[in-house]
């Protein structure tokens, strides 16, 4: 088995504080965890990825693309359309991103949000 074959997750929010926690959180579990302060440094970051990451975590509010927009870059990239999506938003509802099956509201609880990272990508 390979040394470097950890589950990859790109954490996406324009809040640095939050990217730290969350990111921190789940390297601790074992992940590799990338990071994008908006949905345009994420997409850049996917498009050269030479695999796509297991999961993505989006915040929904962001400057320069938002969640919605990258949602919408996602889906009409081959490659990208079927990486899972978990929303983080204080404000989003589920009929604003309907091909996303799971939202966390913020502040996130990291207990629950560990339960659905492995939930959707099995252990690291």
């Amino acid at each position: 088995m390979l040394k470097n074959s950890a589950k990859t997750i790109l954490v996406i929010d324009d809040n640095e504080d939050a990217r730290d926690l969350l990111g921190g959180a789940l390297r601790g579990d074992g992940y590799c965890v990338c990071e994008a302060e908006n949905g345009r440094d994420a997409l850049d970051q996917l498009e050269a990825m030479s695999q796509p990451p297991s999961l993505l975590l989006l915040d929904m509010m962001m400057p320069v693309m938002s969640g919605p927009e990258l949602l919408q870059a996602l889906h009409e990239h081959p490659r990208l359309a079927s990486v899972p999506v978990v929303i983080l938003s204080a404000g989003i509802r589920p009929s604003q991103a309907p091909d996303v099956k799971v939202f966390m509201g913020k502040p996130t609880d990291l207990r629950m949000l560990r339960t659905v990272v492995r939930e959707l990508c099995g252990d690291p």
